[in-house]
C-alpha cells in the first residue's frame, strides 16, 4: 500500500474543513502516518475536535490505532485510524515528514 495523496486525503474528510494533508515517509516509502491541518483559528480547533470524536465513535482513535492497526478490512477496504495529536506526535511527524 502506498498511502493516499494530499488530495485523496483531503476529499475523503471533506465535511471536516481541513485545509492542507500531510504525510510522513521512510526509506520504503509512506510510512501509514498522515496529517490533517485545520485552520488555526477556534473554528479549527472545533473541526479537529469533531473530527477527533469521529474516530472515537467509530472505535478508530489511538487506542485502536495502538492496538490493531488494520489498514484493511475483507474486501480491501482501507480502514483509517485518527486522533487528535499532541505535541509529541507532531515532533515525531515531524522527523519525518517529506
Amino acid at each position: 500500500w502506498i498511502g493516499m495523496g494530499n488530495q485523496e486525503l483531503l476529499d475523503y474528510f471533506e465535511g471536516y474543513d481541513a485545509k492542507k494533508a500531510r504525510h510522513a515517509y521512510g526509506p520504503r516509502g509512506h510510512r501509514g502516518t498522515s496529517i490533517l491541518i485545520f485552520d488555526s483559528s477556534a473554528m479549527g480547533y472545533v473541526e479537529a475536535e469533531r473530527l477527533h470524536k469521529h474516530f472515537i465513535d467509530e472505535c478508530r482513535d489511538r487506542a485502536a490505532w495502538e492496538c490493531r492497526r488494520s489498514n484493511f478490512v475483507p474486501g480491501g477496504k482501507r480502514v483509517l485510524y485518527g486522533y487528535l495529536s499532541t505535541k509529541s506526535d507532531m515532533e515525531y511527524f515531524n522527523q519525518h515528514h517529506s
